[in-house]
């Protein structure tokens, strides 16, 4: 989760929130896409006889072929088992060894090819909810070479994972509990799915008996002495979201965060002894929530978020009268906590991997720290270098001279990078509340902030042209900065647009402004000091969160009801729809390069061709392991900022096709 600032405004598809001062929230509006249950892998069986054999056509058909990817990107878990480590870090499995009672040393990682939600260790194997949907068993028998053996594909995100015996049971969102036979960990297979009536996001087995958070539907109680038959047998309404349960024989820990202002949550302890009916035996209310608890010698342990961010410790030993021990806080929010022995490892999201010494419960310290990278937002490419906006891990530079050995060459903090963009030795950065930076990245292993400049909104994009920068500024509309001086930014002008300005481009003497439900405005910027709207489109539906100009038209990521539009501006006082697509998610990043259109479209990227305007048509798309937040084109490859997932390299392809 990220933090938010105070008051309301629009956001983007999938956003996590806006920082300020130091509090943060949780996306309250959940995509209600409700998704048929099946799997990819299935129980090894015999073949069908009489099936048909393929053959390959002399037709070519373009598809999207990945290259390389970085995987860095926020922390949400983590897992000990013996003397090591394991945790997520987007889209990589890191390893730490624990080397004595007061040292650990960081010794392997793995690509993961989803973004790591939940790990369990036991054994030999670690067992990862891929967020992207999908069931991934690694063998770590030796730590030091970790090694996938075994996954099962699902429809849905996966959340939580927690094996017993021979299955592991996921929170596989819409899909409820899904039930994966792992006794062979090279061939997973779907055993049986349970839908919950809500969002499953959690999971913990006592016995035959699996608790599932269930969000806005509370904690559900299911019985699976029977795996392959599980059935509910009981369930606890709460208020809020409910997002995290840790159990033991004779009781329930939920937890959960708030919906609505003044919520009664925090911390709720249930007698389960009759699964049936369970009982409220005790709370220890929070100002905001938590999204994860862990329980063991009598202290629970919780992962808090906004109010209540970082590690809150409570003594649990009489169920009936829960009470505070200690804490250690920070502003960012916390994921979720894994306890062994004297420490808690709280998987501290976009901050990394807090190890914290819980010996001392009123008190408990931090006493190592395991960096990470934050979500990737935007990301422009010169040369053999990429840079990205990596939210509130700010600049990151990386070499992709060859994208299957991406490596990080250079990082500078901000507050909160959402766009950037390189004009010859500097790199300007839309930095969310803080307004923009000026970054000489003359020495790319060394880039140094070199100017700032705040503004009344939340710069949220930004283009560069000659000495002026112009900035996407929410509910501000446009700025137009003057950067001739790059370490002594200053305001020029101003154009208050009627939405909220998400992104900006421009082409000779206009601004395209990219308005939310104002749609296309057309700014005259001739006179930069005296910018003037000339013409504005507005589409029959959706929202404009994206925007690129190529000759004369004007390409719009038009969101969930929208998808592509393309707009004709040859007379910019009168621009006017020529062609659409409507693409299947929600379009809201859209770069154009040759007769292509690459559309981020929630978790894919779309390549649509728009040789003949009024007729767009898809020829390929990918799956992305999260938001396809902004795309940068250059000779034929896509470079893809893809949220808490890193940078996905991509390049249409030919291929041949197959014929029966």
């Amino acid at each position: 989760m990220d933090a938010i600032a105070p008051g309301n405004r629009p956001r983007a598809f999938g956003e996590e929130g806006i920082m300020g001062g130091k509090h943060c929230r949780l996306l309250a509006t959940i995509l209600l896409l409700a998704l048929a249950v099946g799997a990819e892998a299935m129980p090894p069986s015999s073949a069908a006889s009489g099936t048909s054999a393929a053959v390959v056509s002399d037709s070519a058909a373009p598809a999207l072929a990945l290259l390389g990817r970085w995987h860095r990107g926020p922390v949400y878990t983590c897992a000990v088992s013996g003397d090591h480590v394991f945790f997520g870090s987007g889209g990589a499995i890191r390893v730490l060894r624990i080397k004595d009672d007061t040292s650990w040393q960081e010794v392997a990682s793995i690509a993961n090819s989803g973004v790591v939600r939940d790990l369990h260790a036991v054994g030999s194997y670690l067992y990862v909810a891929d967020h992207g949907g999908a069931l991934r068993i690694v063998d770590v028998s030796v730590p030091e070479k970790l090694k996938e053996i075994g996954h099962v594909k699902l429809p849905s995100q996966v959340r939580a994972v927690f094996v017993q015996g021979r299955y592991a049971y996921l929170a596989a969102g819409w899909s409820g509990l899904v039930v994966i036979d792992v006794s062979n960990p090279t061939q997973p297979w779907v055993a049986h799915t349970h839908r919950t009536p809500g969002l499953a996001t959690d999971v913990h087995l006592t016995g035959s008996l699996a608790l599932v958070a269930n969000s806005q539907r509370g904690l559900r109680l299911i019985d699976v002495s029977n795996p392959l038959q599980p059935r509910e047998v009981g369930h606890h309404d709460m208020p809020g979201y409910t997002y995290g349960v840790s159990a033991t024989k004779e009781y329930a820990y939920v937890v959960g965060i708030e919906e609505q202002p003044g919520d009664d949550v925090g911390l709720t302890i249930l007698k389960i002894s009759d699964p049936t009916a369970p009982m409220r035996t005790g709370f220890h209310k929070m100002v905001y929530g938590a999204e994860r608890i862990w329980v063991e010698n009598a202290q629970a342990y919780l992962a808090g978020v906004a109010n209540d961010a970082g590690l809150i410790i409570i003594d649990v030993s009489d169920p009936s009268a829960p009470h505070w021990l200690g804490r250690y806080h920070d502003s960012t929010c916390s994921e979720s906590i894994a306890v062994s022995g004297s420490y808690a490892y709280l998987a501290h999201g976009d901050q990394g991997l807090e190890i914290i010494d819980i010996s001392r419960p009123t008190a408990p310290p931090v006493v190592n720290h395991w960096d990470a990278a934050g979500k990737t937002r935007g990301v422009h490419v010169v040369g053999p270098s990429a840079y990205l906006a990596n939210g509130y891990k700010g600049l990151r530079i990386l070499e992709v001279s060859d994208p299957s050995a991406v490596k990080e060459i250079g990082h500078h903090q901000s507050y909160r990078a959402l766009e950037v963009h390189i004009s010859g030795s500097y790199a300007y950065v839309a930095d969310d509340w803080a307004g923009i930076r000026v970054i000489d990245i003359s020495t790319p292993a060394s880039p140094r902030e070199v100017g700032h400049r705040d503004t009344p909104g939340l710069a949220v994009g930004i283009t560069v042209s000659g000495t002026l920068a112009y900035v996407a500024d929410g509910t501000s509309g446009l700025r137009v900065m003057d950067v001739s001086h790059p370490g002594a930014p200053k305001e020029i002008a101003a154009y208050d647009t009627p939405g909220y300005a998400y992104g900006v481009r421009t082409a000779g003497p206009h601004a395209y402004v990219a308005d939310g439900e104002a749609g296309l405005r057309i700014i005259d910027v001739s006179d930069p000091s005296a910018p003037q709207e000339i013409g504005h489109y507005v589409p029959p539906k959706g929202d404009v969160r994206g925007v690129d100009v190529v000759g004369s038209y004007a390409y719009l990521a038009a969101g969930y009801a929208g998808g592509l539009r393309v707009v004709d501006i040859s007379d910019p006082k009168k621009p006017r729809e020529v062609g659409n697509y409507d693409t299947p998610r929600g379009a809201r990043k859209v770069r154009v390069s040759g007769p292509y259109a690459y559309v981020g479209d929630l978790e894919w990227l779309r390549v649509v061709d728009v040789s003949t305007p009024s007729a767009p048509r898809e020829i390929a798309s990918y799956k992305t392991p999260s938001y396809a937040d902004d795309v940068w084109v250059s000779h034929g490859t896509a470079y893809v900022a893809a949220h808490n997932a890193g940078l996905m390299i991509l390049e249409l392809q030919r291929k041949r096709t197959m014929k029966k």
